[in-house]
C-alpha cells in the first residue's frame, strides 16, 4: 500500500504558559488535558517497524513546560531511528546560557529540528529577547530552526522581524494567517481573518502528518482547523498505530481530499446539501467538514469510489452532483 503519512505527531498536552489570542486549542496555564506517556512510547515502539514513518514530532500547548518528559520522549524516538522535531514559544530562554544548556541537552538526546512560535500575540507573554537567545544557541549548535509568525488580515509584522534582528538570518521564516478556530474565533471579528483562498481552487495540503491530539483523537493532518472537523479516525487509547494508518489510508473521504481539489466537496455541499459556501476562505477545511455534517458526504463519496473501481471517471461536481 502506498505510504502517505511519513510524520507521526503528538500534542503531548494542552497546557501553556501563555493564553494567546490566536491559539487554536485555547491553551492556558490551567489546562489539564495530556496524553499518557507510556501510550506514546507504545506508538513510538510500533513506529520502528513502519519504515515509511521518518519523523516524530512533539508539540503542545507548550511542550517545554514538561521538559523532562520532552527529553525522555525525544531520546525514545531517536532510539528507534526517527528524526525528531519539537516546537516552543521560548518562554524558558531568559538568557543565552539557559537556551544553550537546554538545547545542547536536547540535541544530545536526538533533537533534529526546532520550530519557534513568535508574533505580536506570543510577545505579550514571551520576550523577543528569548527568541534571540534561542536562535543564537541553535545557530551555535547547528540545530535547524524555523520561526512561525501568525498574523491577522493587514497586520504589519515588520517590527517583530526587526526586533529579532540579525539572529533571524539562520532561521526559516514561516508566515501564516490566523485561522478562525479556538480562541481566535471568539476574539476576532470575521472580517479580520484573511480569506484569500478562492474556494473553487482550494486544495487540501495535508502534509503527510498523522497527529495524536492532547485528548487522544487521531487526525490526518496538523492543520489548526482540524480539531473543529469530524475528520478524526479514532483514539490512540483504543487502536494501534498500524490500525490508525490503515484507517487513514483506506478512508474514502480522505482519499478524495488528498487527490482532488475542494470543489469536489464544496459544489456538492452547496448544490445538494444546501450548505452555504463562501467564495473565499482562510483554510480549505474550515467549513465543509464540521462534526455535525461530516456524515452527509458518505453517500456521495462512496458512489464516486464505486465508479472509480469500475474504471469510470471520478465525478467532478459542476453545479450539481452528476452521474455523467
Amino acid at each position: 500500500m502506498e505510504n502517505i503519512y511519513d510524520t507521526l505527531g503528538f500534542t503531548i498536552h494542552r497546557v501553556c504558559n501563555a493564553s494567546c489570542s490566536i491559539c487554536c486549542f485555547s491553551s492556558n496555564p490551567s489546562c489539564e488535558e495530556k496524553l499518557d506517556v507510556n501510550r506514546i512510547k507504545e506508538y513510538i515502539d510500533e513506529s520502528e517497524s513502519i519504515k515509511e514513518i521518518k519523523t516524530i514530532a512533539f508539540t503542545g500547548g507548550e511542550p517545554f513546560l514538561a521538559y523532562e518528559v520532552l527529553t525522555e520522549l525525544i531520546c525514545y524516538a531517536k532510539a528507534v531511528g526517527k528524526s525528531v522535531n519539537t516546537v516552543t514559544n521560548g518562554f524558558w530562554a531568559d538568557s543565552y546560557e539557559i537556551a544553550y544548556e537546554k538545547l545542547s541537552y536536547l540535541k544530545k538526546c536526538g533533537l533534529d529540528y526546532l520550530s519557534l512560535s513568535h508574533d505580536s500575540y506570543h510577545k505579550k507573554f514571551v520576550k523577543t529577547e528569548n527568541i534571540r537567545n534561542i536562535l543564537k544557541a541553535t545557530t551555535k549548535l547547528g540545530i535547524p530552526t524555523s520561526l512561525a509568525i501568525v498574523k491577522i488580515k493587514d497586520e504589519d509584522i515588520g517590527d517583530i522581524i526587526d526586533e529579532i534582528g540579525n539572529d533571524i538570518y539562520t532561521a526559516s521564516i514561516k508566515i501564516g494567517p490566523c485561522l478562525p478556530v479556538g480562541r481566535a474565533q471568539k476574539v476576532f471579528s470575521d472580517d479580520q481573518f484573511d480569506r484569500s483562498i478562492e474556494t473553487s481552487r482550494a486544495k487540501c495540503t495535508y502534509g503527510a502528518n498523522l497527529v495524536v491530539c492532547y485528548d487522544g483523537t487521531i487526525y490526518p493532518c496538523c492543520s489548526q482547523v482540524i480539531v473543529n472537523t469530524g475528520l478524526g479516525i479514532g483514539n490512540f487509547k483504543d487502536i494501534s498505530l498500524h490500525e490508525a494508518l490503515s484507517k487513514l489510508k483506506n478512508n474514502a473521504l480522505l482519499y478524495y481530499l488528498r487527490n482532488t481539489d475542494m470543489s469536489f466537496f464544496s459544489n456538492y455541499a452547496k448544490y445538494k446539501l444546501g450548505i452555504e459556501i463562501p467564495d473565499y476562505i482562510v483554510n480549505p477545511c474550515e467549513l465543509l467538514f464540521k462534526k455535525e455534517n461530516i456524515d452527509l458526504y458518505n453517500e456521495y463519496v462512496m458512489e464516486n469510489i464505486k465508479r472509480l473501481k469500475q474504471g469510470k471517471a471520478v465525478i467532478k461536481c459542476a453545479g450539481v452532483a452528476s452521474g455523467e
